[in-house]
């Protein structure tokens, strides 16, 4: 007997940050991803609430699973609330991505936060060691359907999960990636393809115009080098993704030959070590974790840690740059699926009318089969 397949924003619809989905096939109930998101200052979370008043859900207790792409917070930042509203859901993740999931949910909340509830503390260390690990290709059974991981590139530990429901094929990407880079290799699409449905992350499918500057992170590298090599400058680079920021110093590392001392606050060291222990090699012999005395010689300093208070010492850097998927590859992706649908959430709102989006590029093309629909929060498809 043929399953409904329901799909429902529940926030990163047609706007950037607090991913969240909710996928129901027959009469289980799953969330993809459980993000928060930034918008004018204000932290916002997703809306659950329109969850339980729908037909499917009455109670967060009947989620029976969760599954997280990858440790950026608009993926990752509810998990915890998430995880403490439902008490019976499994949650799934790779291991790299519970390591930093761990630095973004709780070394950053709790550790040398004197101001922290021990309670509050014990509980998220809890829920944190009961989320369960999977393997790139992996595959689970869960009666009805299977699902399969697969690597999204973008970050380490990033997947891509796909849902077999008899012969039917649904694709969630998460933020994913064609390329490699410094810390992954590209994405690996399913064998044999044969996609009905992809849920897809494209934060740049109504934006023609935007091409990835593949160059942006070399640039911050070579002006980083450059300040502290021959104007003797002290460099404090500041990271809000830990991503970004192990990605820069893997460069750093790569480039950096005359061998300028580049020093870690103790958290972000203690998680590259974990990753290292995972075989995601980052550190060289010049990386140091940083003591309680700012070093006298011109160095480099890599923190998480938006509160430090050595600003006069240092000349200070945010290092930002994207790791995104630009038009152009978003084009080339679904060209490789073709699948039956694409659902595309995670967009970034257009700049003009005059904006193609990705399906009126799609349209285009005479090989192209996909019909497009750009999911709205709180909106309920049948897929």
């Amino acid at each position: 007997m043929k399953q409904d397949i329901i799909f429902i924003p529940l926030g990163g619809g047609q706007r950037v940050g607090a991913s969240c989905y909710y996928l129901r096939i027959g009469e289980s109930n799953i969330i993809l991803d459980a993000g928060t998101g930034i918008e004018s200052g204000m932290e916002f979370e997703p809306d659950f609430y329109c969850l339980i008043t729908s037909p499917f859900v009455q109670s967060m207790n009947q989620i029976n699973q969760i599954f997280i792409s990858h440790a950026h917070i608009d993926h990752i930042g509810y998990l915890l609330k998430l995880m403490s509203q439902t008490k019976h859901a499994s949650v799934y993740m790779t291991e790299i991505t519970k390591v930093l999931s761990t630095y973004q949910l709780y070394d950053r909340a709790f550790i040398g936060s004197g101001a922290c509830d021990e309670d509050s503390r014990l509980a998220a260390r809890r829920l944190l060691e009961n989320i369960a690990s999977v393997s790139y290709i992996q595959t689970l059974d869960f009666g009805k359907y299977k699902v399969t991981f697969y690597p999204a590139g973008h970050i380490p530990g990033a997947m891509m999960t796909l849902f077999e429901i008899g012969r039917r094929r649904v694709l969630y990407t998460g933020d994913y990636s064609l390329n490699s880079t410094m810390l992954t290799q590209g994405c690996l699409l399913p064998e044999g393809l044969n996609i009905d449905t992809v849920i897809m992350c494209g934060l740049h499918a109504k934006h023609p115009w935007y091409t990835k500057r593949s160059d942006a992170m070399y640039k911050q590298v070579r002006d980083v080098l450059r300040c502290v090599e021959t104007e003797g400058q002290s460099i404090m680079c500041h990271i809000s993704q830990l991503s970004k920021g192990i990605e820069f110093l893997k460069v750093l590392n790569e480039w950096n030959t005359s061998r300028v001392p580049v020093y870690l606050d103790s958290s972000v060291m203690n998680i590259i070590e974990k990753m290292e222990k995972l075989s995601v090699p980052i550190l060289k012999p010049g990386n140091r974790t940083m003591g309680s005395h700012i070093p006298r010689e011109p160095h480099v300093y890599i923190t998480g840690d938006m509160r430090n208070g050595n600003f006069g010492v240092y000349h200070n850097v945010r290092v930002d740059f994207s790791l995104h998927e630009d038009f152009l590859e978003m084009k080339e992706f679904i060209k490789k699926i073709n699948p039956r649908q694409a659902v595309v959430v995670h967009c970034g709102r257009e700049k003009s009318v005059l904006d193609n989006t990705i399906e009126q590029e799609m349209m285009l093309d005479s090989e192209c089969r996909t019909q497009f629909i750009f999911a709205e929060e709180k909106e309920i498809y049948k897929l």
